[in-house]
Order: C-alpha cells, then sequence, then structure tokens
C-alpha cells in the first residue's frame, strides 16, 4: 500500500515540529542564500516508519529523493562528542572512515537512541539539522563522499 505524503508549510504545522525545530524556523535567517521559512516543509507520516525502505515503499518515495539525519558519538581519549550527519539513503556512512576524520576522533558510533533523542530534543526517525543545538555549530562542515 503507498499513502501520499501531504506536505505543508512547516510553521503552519508546529504540532509536527519538535520544540528546538519549530524555535529555529520562526528564527530562520532572511539571508539571500537561504530559502524562506515558509518554503521549508512537513508532512505527517506514521512514527513506525523510521525505516528508510519502509518509509519509501509506504510514500513512494524514491531513496535517491531520501536522506537521514543521524547522531554519532565520537570519542578521542576520555572526550566524547555527538555531532549529526546528514546522509543519502543511496550511500553508506562511513562513520569509522570519513566521519571520523573529519571530525578528528579516535573512534565514532551510532550514537544510543537515547542519546540521539535526549540531546537534540526530538523524537527518533524525526531528528533534524534544523534545530540541533546551537553549540553544534562551531563543528558544521559539508562533506561530500567521492
Amino acid at each position: 500500500m503507498t499513502d501520499v505524503l501531504r506536505p505543508v508549510p512547516a510553521l503552519r504545522r508546529p504540532d509536527l515540529l519538535a520544540a528546538a525545530t519549530a524555535a529555529a524556523l520562526a528564527a530562520w535567517p532572511q539571508a539571500a542564500s537561504a530559502p524562506p521559512a515558509e518554503q521549508v516543509e512537513v508532512a505527517e507520516i506514521d512514527p513506525e516508519l523510521a525505516d528508510t525502505a519502509a518509509f519509501c515503499a509506504r510514500y513512494g518515495v524514491e531513496p535517491a529523493d531520501s536522506a537521514n539525519c543521524v547522531i554519532v558519538a565520537a570519542r578521542r581519549g576520555a572526550e566524547t562528542t555527538l555531532a549529526a550527519c546528514v546522509v543519502l539513503a543511496t550511500t553508506r556512512a562511513d562513520v569509522n572512515g570519513l566521519v571520523r576524520r573529519r571530525l578528528a576522533a579516535r573512534k565514532v558510533s551510532f550514537a544510543p537512541m537515547d542519546t540521539a533523542v535526549s540531546s537534540t530534543g526530538m523524537e527518533y526517525g524525526g531528528i533534524t539539522p534544523v534545530g540541533l543545538p546551537a553549540a553544534w555549530r562551531a563543528r558544521r562542515q559539508t562533506v561530500v563522499p567521492a
């Protein structure tokens, strides 16, 4: 069975957003390089469909048009740093290669679900780069796999 996604401007459905995401959109910069916040959309989905393959199958979304925001825990010595990675559904997250090198960590792993949820204030399966903790912005980097 395929359901139809019905996207609407995200700010019209704050009930579908984490509080931090709604706040970030409300404060969205009006820079020439950023689309207006009104262009950011949200669609109500079945929360049981956090798995990308299940989501794509249910809503008829091509994997090439889908991505996930995953939280990783990077360790170096006794220090653990959390970071967000946006990974296209058609690629594999190279956490102990590319991500580890970018974060200058000894070891990187996917953060436990409870850590990802509590550190972002977002629901598992609904974590987005919009609204991540402000302290994480200092480490923002764009990486395009070769």
